[in-house]
């Protein structure tokens, strides 16, 4: 018996100093939770759209392929020429017997030009649709990280509130054993259980951070720069169909835009591939200075003879045929992976609104009221203190559960809107 003293005394020793630590760490995160402002999802994403490297560099990208339309649409440069005629075999070139001077002009067969415009227009309006495809997916990225960073400060609010609720367990524990009523036991599990719930928080910080990190990556800021903590999330039932889904993705889609982009674009290589068939021209006028006589001038008229070697063009018929088809097998395979995904993604969002919807109408009120049970029933001391324990625990695991599953509600319809397109409205 002289032997549990220090014993009983190292465990309060380590419970205090863990206490202590516990307290400090919560003092910590209360002064960095009101540190900072909130958090506005709307402004996060406006910054990420005009400072993303990612999106700038699509953009550009943008920019360039607009300019290249008027460089295919336009006529080759003219050429101009001066030739000295009949030069003396002393090689004095000013004792020329004639100066021709002319200017000449390569001219496409008609149709040609305008084909090569309109694939540069398609090509363009494809890059745009990159652009917008590459401006959803960085909302969907900002969408999704902020609905995180959510879920992990209200793991951290969790951690706090039964923070508390431990250590008003330990103040009833501490009372009922100086009364006589319990062991030392009571005190020293709420104490344990405080530790456990300390170590996870720990893990939290460590995912704070790294999320925080990706944020300010996707908006270009250095990785460190501390956030506010995220708005309420607001739930509204989501009321589309699947049906509705698939023909907004269709119609708004930009990767299958792109897709259909392609396909008209491999149409007009084809009809550019066949008029290759058809000759271009060459059209020179020039003017002779003669030196011992009247001036005279010239034209010429030049084509070329492509029948002469019509297998090279007839090999790239059959390559932009080749083309064509390989660009509608890829908005085939495309379309069925997006209206898989649309599947996929429409079962995952009404599954887990209608786990908010039991979460929070029955799961979390029936929790509540049994730790409230629990507490009165060990007051009384109908109930030990580890059922007191327990139930406080699995309320802990419940509210989790319910932030858990209103994080992938809102996370499942941001990556559906990036699926078919747009903003969806509900």
């Amino acid at each position: 018996m002289v032997r549990l003293k220090p014993i009983t005394f190292a465990r309060f020793s380590t419970g205090f100093v863990v206490m202590a630590l516990i307290l400090g760490l919560t003092a910590f995160l209360k002064a960095e939770e009101t540190s900072q402002p909130a958090e506005n999802l709307d402004a996060l994403i406006q910054e990420a759209l005009s400072k993303n490297p990612e999106v700038l560099s699509v953009k550009q990208r943008w920019e360039a392929a607009k300019h290249e339309i008027p460089q295919t649409r336009s006529l080759e440069d003219p050429e101009i020429s001066i030739t000295q005629w009949a030069i003396p075999s002393n090689f004095d070139i000013g004792n020329a017997d004639e100066t021709w001077y002319g200017i000449g002009q390569s001219l496409p067969f008609p149709g040609k030009r305008l084909l090569k415009g309109q694939i540069s227009a398609k090509a363009a309006e494809a890059v745009e649709q990159e652009y917008l495809a590459k401006v959803r997916e960085v909302i969907a990225e900002v969408k999704s990280l902020y609905y995180q960073l959510y879920l992990i400060h209200k793991s951290i609010d969790l951690h706090l509130e039964h923070q508390a609720l431990l250590e008003e367990f330990i103040q009833i524990a501490q009372q009922k054993y100086a009364l006589g009523q319990v062991s030392q036991q009571d005190s020293l599990k709420a104490q344990v259980e405080m530790s456990k719930l300390h170590s996870s928080l720990l893990w939290v910080e460590q995912e704070k951070a790294s999320v925080q990190a990706k944020i300010n990556t996707l908006i270009n800021r250095p990785p460190q720069t501390p956030l506010g903590q995220p708005e309420d999330l607001m739930v509204h039932p989501f009321s589309l169909n699947l049906e509705d889904l698939q023909q907004q993705a269709l119609q708004a889609r930009p990767e299958l835009r792109v897709a259909t982009l392609m396909i008209e674009k491999s149409e007009m290589a084809k009809n550019l591939a066949k008029k290759n068939y058809l000759p271009n021209f060459m059209v020179e006028v020039m003017y002779w200075d003669v030196h011992g006589g009247p001036n005279k001038w010239e034209t010429i008229g030049k084509m070329n003879i492509p029948w002469i070697f019509k297998a090279k063009y007839d090999a790239r018929v059959r390559q932009a045929v080749a083309e064509e088809a390989q660009a509608k097998a890829d908005h085939q395979a495309l379309s069925n992976q997006t209206f898989f995904k649309l599947q996929d993604l429409f079962i995952k969002v009404k599954t887990s609104e209608q786990l908010v919807d039991i979460y929070r109408s029955g799961v979390l009120p029936q929790a509540e009221q049994s730790l409230e049970a629990a507490r009165i029933g060990y007051q009384a001391g109908k109930v030990d203190f580890l059922s007191l324990i327990d139930s406080e625990r699995t309320l802990r695991d419940f509210q989790l559960e319910y932030y858990m599953a209103l994080t992938q509600f809102k996370q499942y319809i941001a990556e559906l809107e990036r699926t078919v397109g747009k903003e969806l409205q509900f």
